[in-house]
């Protein structure tokens, strides 16, 4: 079972744009290797702009299929060196806040950069009904202008903690 997430990144107006991560979404996998190699913000902005849904983040903000790339993953140190997806279809979000994301009405957006969902009748008219949030399983990251890290986390009553900075769960 994989341990899903959500990697946002703050933008110079104010606003939020994400991507889905498959793998290792939990504090001492993603979390660790964004506060160890994501410091500097256009390195995750790089990443989200390759519009992939990943399936585990590395090391190095390079984008490589899977498939293609079956030789060399690792490091000397055991880490993943790239940022990894399997298929074609990308899952991006936006936020206008951290509050849209923390409580999962963040927008997922599709390929062609408009807001994806759903259309229902609803009152004897169509209605267009946004997807919202993401199969995230407990765990969201949000990197600021500045480059601070924020966490969010799952509470036993299913709703996700007010951020806080990751930095705090790495002592030194």
């Amino acid at each position: 079972m994989s341990t899903r997430t959500a990697i946002f990144k703050e933008q110079v107006d104010g606003t939020f744009q994400g991507i889905y991560c498959h793998h290792d979404g939990y504090i001492e996998g993603v979390g660790a290797t964004l506060i160890n190699y994501y410091q500097e913000p256009l390195k995750i902005q790089s990443v989200i702009d390759a519009e992939k849904s990943l399936s585990s983040i590395g090391v190095s903000n390079e984008v490589r299929r899977y498939y293609d790339e079956r030789n060399d993953l690792y490091n000397e140190n055991g880490e993943l060196r790239y940022c990894l997806y399997v298929g074609e279809l990308a899952e991006k979000y936006i936020a206008k806040d951290l509050e849209q994301i923390r409580t999962f009405n963040y927008l997922t957006i599709t390929d062609n950069d408009e807001i994806d969902g759903y259309h229902q009748h609803v009152g004897g008219k169509d209605t267009f009904i946004p997807y919202r949030g993401s199969d995230n399983n407990g765990f969201l990251y949000v990197q600021k202008l500045t480059g601070q890290w924020l966490v969010s986390t799952l509470k036993t009553n299913g709703k996700m903690t007010n951020f806080k900075p990751l930095k705090s769960y790495f002592p030194k």
